[in-house]
């Protein structure tokens, strides 16, 4: 299979937990959901009536996540002001016209993406794009100040393999479904999340999935039911396997 490979990455990210609510908490990588915004960001596909998702959903995109520096977060107070109806309305507290809400974020989040569309001509346009460090909208991570800069590393060959009892190293995140059984090595930091894993046109959300990540970008060694491997040794799986069917 052929699949792109890139960089993204910011000095900021924050991409909101779907149970956190008066205190934004945000997920430790970019959600499943997230990445066909991004992908529909660079490639100009609209976000009115959500026109994006079809053509990049669950179906249609193949996609794995390296995290590429450690996962940190802090918490910063952000200032919001009423703004209904279109116009600044002070709000009547003591504490005056704004409340400050603290909120998470990613520090210098950066992670390598792996992509592969199944549209031919959707996923030459998105190659095409990446090469030339260009994207019709601007390209965030999570919120619209959190900019992020995109970056070309290589278009390689990816192979299927099976694997029912070999403990390999995988650089990816991984669906939890897919691991048979998982190596703890010492020095390493496990974490699993819970994401949204399918939406639809309406963003109704139809699945969620737990995933599996080591929080200082290091490699996991795990039984998995199967991989991706290019020429050089690097291992993946992706969070939507199309490539059995």
């Amino acid at each position: 299979m052929n699949v792109l490979v890139f960089d993204i990455r910011a000095d900021f990210g924050h991409f909101r937990k779907i149970y956190s609510t008066s205190s934004p908490l945000t997920y430790s990588i970019i959600p499943p959901t997230s990445f066909f915004g991004i992908l529909g960001a660079i490639i100009g596909l609209g976000k009115e009536e959500n026109a994006y998702l079809r053509y990049v959903n669950h179906e249609t995109v193949n996609m794995a996540i390296r995290i590429m520096s450690p996962v940190r977060k802090i918490r910063m107070g952000l200032n919001h002001v009423n703004t209904k109806g279109n116009i600044w309305v002070p709000k009547q507290r003591r504490e005056g016209a704004r409340t400050q809400i603290r909120t998470e974020f990613l520090r210098f989040p950066h992670f390598r993406c792996y992509v592969h569309v199944k549209e031919q001509s959707l996923f030459q346009q998105l190659i095409d794009y990446i090469q030339q460090h260009r994207s019709v909208y601007t390209v965030c991570m999570g919120l619209s100040e959190c900019i992020a800069d995109v970056q070309y590393v290589s278009l390689e060959e990816f192979r299927l393999v099976n694997n029912h009892a070999e403990a390999v190293s995988i650089v990816s995140v991984i669906p939890e479904k897919y691991v048979t059984s998982l190596c703890i090595e010492s020095g390493k930091e496990y974490r699993k999340e819970r994401f949204a894993f399918q939406i639809n046109e309406e963003r109704i959300v139809s699945d969620y999935e737990e995933i599996l990540f080591e929080a200082s970008g290091e490699a996991i060694r795990a039984v998995v039911s199967h991989y991706w491997e290019n020429k050089t040794g690097e291992r993946i799986v992706f969070l939507y396997d199309h490539g059995k069917e």
